[in-house]
């Protein structure tokens, strides 16, 4: 009993001093987001053009390493570099945390001039710590460190979906890591604490937080969960109540509708401003606090930046300056969420079916469910996997193993045609031959639906394969305006060069440091990766962008919301029924919640 009243006191405290966390979290997000990563995605950009390398994905790093080893020096030392700013950013919002805790007034330019004392501390050792720390631990054990820099680091939907679809032995041992990451994260917590404000070594300060949270480890997780609860409880009531009041006033005031939805926006804008600040704290604020609590909080350090806080000569002045900023910042953003509520959704998706199924009504890549889906939703496309067997042919099928769809081992591109299709594809409690790409195109162009034909190869020489699909297939392809798309960058570049009339896309299965240098006319992005920056980057350069496989109304809002070109998806009605929705002038309410999904 007393452990929960002193957690509830704890999370009171914290919420308590929301005030006095704006400002140094608000510069810190505003400084990563405005400079920071604009600079390391150029600088990215720069390296990767002067060594001629178009793209940076998986499949092109060990090329890099062996046969560009200047590049892949300078992209390790961009890793460092981002490694040493979440570091910087660690230390500054730490030291905030500390010095409100100690109630010990500090001035902006002393707080970074302590940072860069800490910086100045590091040593080659501890680096291998960061990275398992900042780039494992902290992402992926979830302890709520919201770093812009470390948000792009997550695990992607396919990712996750795959885990979760098969075996319990794969289910078991990702939670068993998931759970192991926490563990550490917990155990680890207070290591970079001991090393910024007791200056001690990395191997003592790591020794130190395993010795301290041997017996308290459920008390620190305790604090997790109550603060990180308090702080999504408060923006999902706090969104509710809003969007609530709109959908009232909408209904019983309508004249008032518009001027109410402009202040409803801001007051979720605020909001989201605030889940920012407290969820980037929360994690300085459990730290602190429970040094302070069990007694081992350190006096204010001997290499603390002392500095006379100066008397402001003008404070009527500078408190003028202050309304005067916030005014036409107010001015800004309500602008900005009026243009928002009046205008007209400008780009609506094409509805592409996600390997010619959808919400499970066939087997996938089957001609059953091709008709099945175009009959009953009329899909803009449908996506369907090719492969080259070791024959020249061409068969419909996505896996590189067909163990998991046939239940026999075997790999396309390695076996004949005829050994290929005769094996059947069994999935959602049905089953159906493997067919030709040959007998697929032909039902397509009867039933007059469109294709989007994934061309998918293990080979790293792709010119014959390419040379063989194009002499084949170009003319019916072109003739039915279909498109082509490939996770090869290879592939897609030659596809460009031999046929350019027909529209060809590069699949990325992450966003690492934005739209690669392509000839491709549209990217395919794996959504749960994807950004708004990313789409305009990407439009900048002229190329449309695809997104997949978002399934739930959230996730194709969040889509549109993006403006995305085209959403591959394994629910078209979903897709229909959320595009339907865009199109039929939606209400104020409708905009604030799609607003609220986007930004989520």
């Amino acid at each position: 009993m007393n452990y929960l009243k002193k957690t509830l006191m704890n999370t009171f405290e914290f919420l308590g001093k929301t005030q006095s966390y704006f400002r140094d979290v608000l510069l810190m997000h505003g400084f990563l987001l405005f400079i920071v990563i604009p600079l390391l995605s150029s600088s990215t950009k720069f390296i990767l053009a002067r060594g001629g390398i178009p793209y940076l994905s998986y499949d092109n790093l060990l090329s890099i390493a062996t046969q560009h080893s200047f590049v892949f020096l300078l992209l390790l030392l961009t890793l460092l570099f981002i490694l040493l700013t979440v570091y910087f950013e660690f230390t500054f919002l730490l030291l905030s945390v500390y010095f409100l805790e100690k109630k010990e007034a500090v001035s902006l330019r002393q707080l970074l001039c302590m940072t860069v004392i800490q910086i100045r501390k590091v040593r080659p050792s501890v680096v291998l710590f960061f990275l398992f720390y900042f780039l494992l631990v902290l992402p992926i054990g979830g302890l709520n460190f919201n770093s812009d820099l470390l948000s792009r680091i997550k695990i992607p939907a396919f990712i996750m979906d795959f885990i979760f679809a098969n075996r319990i032995l794969i289910i078991s041992a990702f939670l068993l890591v998931y759970l192991a990451l926490i563990y550490l994260g917990i155990r680890l917590i207070f290591a970079l604490p001991e090393m910024i404000l007791r200056d001690r070594p990395f191997w003592p300060a790591v020794k130190e937080s395993w010795w301290i949270t041997q017996r308290r480890f459920f008390a620190i997780l305790g604090r997790f969960l109550f603060i990180g609860a308090s702080v999504l409880a408060i923006a999902s009531l706090g969104t509710l109540l809003v969007l609530g009041a709109q959908n009232l006033i909408e209904a019983y005031l309508p004249d008032y509708a518009l001027y109410s939805a402009v202040f409803a926006m801001t007051l979720l804008q605020f909001l989201y401003l605030l889940n920012i600040v407290l969820s980037t704290v929360g994690i300085f604020f459990i730290i602190v606090d429970f040094m302070e609590d069990e007694g081992f909080l350190p006096d204010i350090p001997s290499w603390f930046y002392k500095e006379p806080l100066k008397t402001p000569r003008f404070p009527q002045g500078k408190n003028v300056l202050l309304l005067l900023m916030t005014l036409f910042f107010g001015i800004g953003v309500s602008l900005y969420n009026l243009n928002y509520l009046t205008s007209t959704t400008e780009t609506i998706p094409l509805t592409i079916s996600h390997r010619g199924v959808s919400d499970k009504n066939g087997v996938q890549n089957s001609l059953a469910a091709l008709k099945d889906t175009h009959d009953r939703y009329q899909p803009d496309y449908v996506e369907t996997d090719v492969q080259m067997t070791s024959d020249g042919q061409f068969v419909v099928i996505h896996d590189f193993d067909l163990k998991a769809l046939t239940g026999e081992r075997g790999t396309p591109e390695q076996m004949t045609a005829a050994d290929i299709l005769k094996r059947q594809v069994k999935e959602n409690q049905q089953a159906a031959p493997i067919v030709s790409f040959d007998e697929y195109l032909d039902y397509a162009q009867e039933l007059h639906q469109k294709l989007l034909v994934e061309i998918k190869t293990q080979r790293k020489d792709s010119k014959e394969l390419v040379q063989r699909f194009l002499d084949r297939y170009e003319a019916d392809l072109s003739q039915n305006q279909d498109m082509i798309q490939s996770l090869s960058y290879t592939v897609v570049e030659e596809v460009k060069k031999a046929a350019p009339n027909i529209p060809t896309g590069y699949i990325l299965p992450f966003n690492l440091v934005g739209p690669p240098q392509t000839n491709a006319d549209f990217l395919t992005m794996e959504f749960s990766t994807i950004n708004r920056n990313f789409i305009t980057s990407a439009k900048a350069d002229g190329k449309k962008v695809f997104v997949w496989t978002p399934n739930s109304e959230d996730d194709i809002s969040r889509m549109i919301f993006y403006g995305v070109d085209g959403i591959i998806t394994d629910s078209l009605e979903t897709l229909d029924r959320t595009i339907a929705a865009q199109k039929d002038d939606p209400t104020y309410a409708d905009k604030l919640l799609n607003f609220v999904i986007g930004i989520g």
